[in-house]
């Protein structure tokens, strides 16, 4: 039995905004319709990249909705939890929360109460009782202000039926090679930076949840493929043409330059939602620079 569908491209889809800060829903259709007759895998809404943080339960709710109609099941669609409130008022909100046609969850940390690592053991295992919903547990310290150890992680993995992934954003292959290492066989290891993705599978990880996805999901899409099927070199070549177009993107901070990328190549405005700010003048020539040498370059 397939236990979950969360391996090769994931990509952390962008919220489109107007001018007005309002969701743009035709550009959200555009893009949705665009992720789901490619080549990535599963895609994730309302994460950091989606600027969840910044919306309305009721946007929220809006945006996942919209993307599901759309989707109409092309693509698994993870949805990432609101976290905030304590572990007791996220329990109730998976419990009462709409989850026809998610096929999982992205959960991270509570930020800013900066929990323990046994208090991050406890509020896995109690949303773990909570739903029925696969769940992937997001390491993201840059966001949640603290870090789950490699020894958290697996505890979590071991002691739950229903987290069966963990999207890891933290730039050490050692943490990583734990963790591939001592997980339950069916756990899952997603990269969850662009820059280390082939290195990260390169020791075992199954796939990456990419910021970059956004614009550029058949080369990715393709590229983790090659990569998890032991054909790394060859991924990393596609790959390499990227480096600088990943240093531009997240210069001025997630999800801006992506933003400012996706309206170079006329996927939706580069409006973000204050407080985020677009990118400067100067580095959106830059990324559209960069945009024009990548279509130089051969496939």
């Amino acid at each position: 039995m397939i236990q979950h569908k969360f391996t090769g491209l994931g990509v952390a889809m962008v919220t489109p905004m107007a001018a007005d800060e309002s969701i743009d829903f035709p550009s959200l259709e555009r893009l949705t319709r665009r992720l789901c007759n490619s080549e990535a895998d599963f895609l994730v809404v309302l994460g950091s990249t989606g600027e969840a943080q910044l919306l309305s339960e009721e946007e929220r709710t809006a945006v996942l909705d919209f993307v599901l109609e759309i989707s109409e099941g092309a693509k698994p669609i993870v949805a990432g939890l609101d976290v905030t409130g304590g572990t007791r008022v996220v329990e109730e909100r998976l419990r009462t929360m709409h989850v026809r046609g998610v096929s999982g969850l992205l959960v991270s940390p509570p930020p800013y109460v900066l929990p323990s690592q046994a208090g991050l053991v406890d509020f896995f295992q109690s949303l773990d009782r909570a739903t029925k919903l696969p769940i992937i547990a997001y390491n993201v310290p840059s966001r949640a202000g603290v870090e789950m150890s490699p020894e958290t992680i697996l505890e979590v993995a071991h002691s739950t039926k229903n987290i069966v992934a963990i999207k890891q954003a933290v730039p050490s292959i050692e943490a990583m090679r734990r963790i591939i290492n001592n997980a339950p066989k069916d756990f899952v290891v997603l990269a969850g930076d662009d820059a280390w993705a082939i290195p990260a599978i390169a020791i075992g990880a199954q796939g990456l949840v990419s910021v970059i996805g956004n614009a550029f999901p058949d080369m990715w899409g393709r590229a983790m493929d090659q990569a998890v099927f032991g054909q790394v070199k060859d991924a990393e070549d596609q790959l390499r043409k990227f480096d600088l177009m990943l240093e531009l993107i997240f210069s001025e901070g997630n999800p801006a330059g992506i933003k400012a990328l996706c309206s170079h190549l006329g996927l939706c405005e580069a409006h973000v939602r204050r407080p985020l700010m677009p990118v400067s003048k100067d580095l959106a020539q830059r990324i559209y620079d960069a945009v024009a040498a990548l279509d130089a370059v051969p496939a």
